[in-house]
């Protein structure tokens, strides 16, 4: 799974798991209104709880599809991927070499673009770039072979989706290994929001290495409720009665959807209807389509808190969890980092009439702070962990233990 992602909660999925624990039994619905790489999503799964996620992010709906909707791996449509071997494993092994090889005569020359290589590394034809400073250069995201093994991958993905010959499951699956296997050889220090200049990253010039689903991150309840790049604000009305909220939602200026507009990219490319228009209209050094752009209340310090409470009032849970990281956010400047004003107005939230009186609790966890700045070693950083019941939560639905594993809508 993606690990070059700021806030990644990989480091505290212990934590919040055992926080969960004590509000909710396995089998019962928990919603991770904020998913991101669903680092969170899978480790409650994996404990037995039916997960419905969401986030502005079209890439998180691609890993929600393939992993929260299926208990076990699948196996991927015989047209693309004949029985001819002994495992599932294998059949996707053999799958994703196919996505990476060379054009066969079924795949028609029509079908077989350049997107990547044209507009994301130094050589295509349209990487070049003029900075708002007036700096110009060369788009150098990937090495030019690493580009062209992405090109050969999406232009299957598309042809195979569009002709039927793969479903949203495989295709999603496909997509997930190749998003796995990008950020692997991407040549950024964690974002996709600008690229070291002049310089190759090293893990930029590895070659691109798609790897077979892992079958262990099938393992758990199925769940149906996941939003499609939605905003949360929106879709919290969509999911059904749950017994925790978790949110872990972005705390300073960053669009998240600017900052991994390449994952998006990527992950969107099947469904993108005329292509040659989508990339005659990239903006900026980076190169992205601001049609795809979100702009999230929770990253203007103005619009934070209105927007937290407006989730929390909109959600039918019995308890909300919020994940809040004690580093540079709305509350701090960014030259000299924060300070407790974001703890106490969240606590402040916590103890409102929101919730029920006193059910606050507030765990810290130190954990290692992600480093985007080469050279730089991760630090050690405070997270908070704040947990409460929620007054007017819905009434709480006992269902047998097959209606809940199955991923029933609640009545």
């Amino acid at each position: 799974m993606i690990q070059r992602y700021l806030g990644n909660k990989s480091p505290l999925v212990g934590d919040i798991a055992s926080i969960v624990g004590e509000l909710a039994r396995p089998g019962e619905l928990i919603f991770d209104a904020f998913s991101g790489t669903l680092a969170v999503s899978l480790a409650l799964k994996a404990r037995g709880y039916r997960v419905a996620a969401n986030d502005v992010n079209f890439f998180s709906w691609i890993y929600a599809q393939a992993y929260l909707g299926r208990a076990s791996l699948p196996a991927p449509e015989r047209e693309v991927a004949p029985l001819k071997t002994r495992s599932r494993r294998d059949a996707w092994h053999c799958l994703l070499s196919d996505l990476v090889s060379p054009y066969k005569r079924c795949i028609p020359r029509k079908v077989r673009r350049t997107d990547v290589f044209d507009h994301y590394c130094e050589a295509g034809a349209n990487s070049a770039f003029k900075s708002s400073r007036g700096q110009t250069g060369r788009r150098r995201f990937f090495s030019a072979d690493n580009a062209l093994l992405i090109d050969r991958s999406l232009s299957r993905l598309r042809w195979w989706y569009h002709s039927g010959a793969i479903g949203d499951t495989t295709r999603c699956i496909l997509t997930a290994s190749l998003l796995d296997a990008t950020e692997r050889i991407s040549n950024t220090q964690g974002t996709y929001h600008d690229f070291p200049r002049a310089y190759f990253d090293p893990r930029a010039l590895k070659v691109l290495t798609l790897v077979s689903p892992d079958p262990a991150q099938f393992v758990g309840p199925i769940s149906r409720w996941f939003g499609k790049a939605e905003d949360s604000l929106e879709f919290v009305s969509k999911v059904p009665r749950h017994e925790v909220l978790y949110l872990d939602p972005p705390y300073n200026f960053r669009q998240y959807s600017s900052y991994y507009f390449m994952l998006n990219l990527l992950a969107r490319y099947p469904e993108i209807d005329n292509l040659d228009e989508y990339f005659a209209n990239i903006q900026y050094v980076r190169g992205q389509n601001m049609e795809d752009d979100f702009s999230s209340s929770f990253c203007s310090s103005s619009g934070f808190l209105p927007s937290l409470e407006t989730l929390v009032k909109r959600a039918k849970t019995k308890y909300v969890l919020l994940s809040y990281f004690d580093g540079r956010n709305h509350w701090g400047h960014f030259k000299s980092g924060a300070d407790d004003e974001g703890r106490r107005s969240l606590e402040l939230l916590f103890s409102s009439e929101l919730f029920v009186p006193k059910s606050m609790k507030c765990v810290p966890v130190t954990r290692l702070n992600y480093q985007s700045y080469g050279g730089y070693k991760a630090r050690p950083v405070q997270e908070f962990l704040f947990v409460a019941e929620k007054r007017y939560h819905a009434r709480r639905v006992r269902r047998n233990r097959e209606d809940i594993w199955t991923g029933e809508a609640l009545a």
